[in-house]
């Protein structure tokens, strides 16, 4: 993007937990003339707090991340009124996470084998007041919520089902074994066993489980009523 020698430069906070992430978005963005990286966030608090302080232009920010999620982050910054555009960029490409997004009020959704030109034609779209996602996300996607799999498939306990929340809410074993009065080694007994009821999975293979069972409304970080 070419930059009007008059124009103001755009200003971006980046969000996602994984340094050499943000490292490289931060390479590719620091190439155009007409955008300028304010700050940078590690998880969804810090992300909230970088952009009540920051009150850049776009937010770019990752869904699975500790202390919140992505999700619940931009829930707090509409709640604040903040007027920044929100564009997501994520590796999950299920409906559940796309359709989540768009009710947080995201302004774009891109997957992160996105090329160095669709960033850059995101920003581009989302920054002028229009909306961006990735090519690969159907229309359908975006037009008719997904069907939500109620049923516990995986055979899980009701305390199972309780530390799988919390860990779709972003908290860390500590946060969930206070929440639910028992030890941070019980937290971690239950964890080892969802994964072998489930067959493996990592926070963010086990946030989208819980998302796909129905326990995570992520717009208000509660359980569906």
């Amino acid at each position: 993007m070419k930059q009007d020698a008059n124009a103001k430069k755009l200003s971006i906070v980046i969000a996602d937990d994984h340094t050499l992430v943000r490292d490289g978005i931060r390479s590719r963005l620091e190439l155009e003339d007409d955008l300028v990286i304010v700050a940078e966030a590690a998880d969804g608090l810090e992300a909230v707090e970088m952009t009540r302080l920051h009150k850049p232009d776009i937010l770019m920010l990752d869904i699975s991340m500790p202390r919140c999620n992505g999700l619940e982050a931009a829930r707090k910054i509409r709640e604040e009124n903040q007027d920044c555009r929100i564009l997501f960029l994520s590796m999950h490409d299920n409906p559940e996470y796309i359709q989540a997004a768009i009710k947080v009020g995201a302004n774009g959704f891109l997957l992160k084998d996105v090329s160095s030109t669709g960033m850059a034609a995101a920003i581009s779209s989302v920054a002028g007041g229009g909306f961006y996602f990735s090519n690969s996300i159907s229309l359908d996607t975006l037009n008719e919520p997904p069907q939500k799999q109620e049923t516990n498939v995986y055979n899980l306990t009701d305390r199972e089902i309780d530390v799988l929340k919390g860990i779709a809410e972003g908290k860390a074993n500590k946060e969930i074994a206070a929440k639910l009065g028992i030890g941070v080694r019980t937290v971690e007994s239950h964890r080892q066993r969802m994964r072998e009821k489930i067959g493996g999975g990592n926070a963010a293979q086990l946030t989208h489980i819980a998302m796909e069972m129905g326990l995570l409304d992520p717009t208000t970080g509660t359980k569906p009523s």
